[in-house]
């Protein structure tokens, strides 16, 4: 249960800091295309936790739904922030960020799978 209230509050997370209007934003540039590389990380954080909370449900071919749920949220926020005047807009090299996020998501979920595994036959 902990899992999917982890799950929960972290979407909610990315909701909001999708939709604050950029001046409650730091304008901080670190490099170039550094925003890319964070929507990229946020969205890799999301496909991990989810992963993480319905690890027995998301086995096989059903690793594809992961992928779906992340390409449609980050394509809502991207499209909420271009309808909703907030000073921000849609951004489709910000979307390809976002879907590029669950595949170091999902590595990083295959991997830290593989060391519980690997944890637990060693004792």
């Amino acid at each position: 249960m902990l899992k999917k209230i982890l799950f929960f509050i972290y979407l909610l997370l990315i909701i909001l800091l999708s939709l604050l209007p950029p001046n409650d934003l730091p304008d901080v540039v670190l490099f170039i295309f550094a925003d890319k590389l964070i929507h990229c990380c946020m969205y890799a954080g999301l496909t991990f936790l989810m992963f993480w909370a319905w690890a027995e449900r998301l086995t096989g071919n059903k690793f594809l739904i992961p992928l779906l749920i992340v390409a449609v949220c980050g394509f809502v926020m991207e499209l909420l922030q271009g309808l909703l005047g907030l000073g921000r807009t849609f951004d489709l090299w910000d979307q390809f960020s976002n879907m590029a996020g669950f595949f170091p998501g999902w590595i990083l979920w295959i991997w830290v799978k593989k060391i519980c595994a690997s944890w637990g036959q060693s004792k």
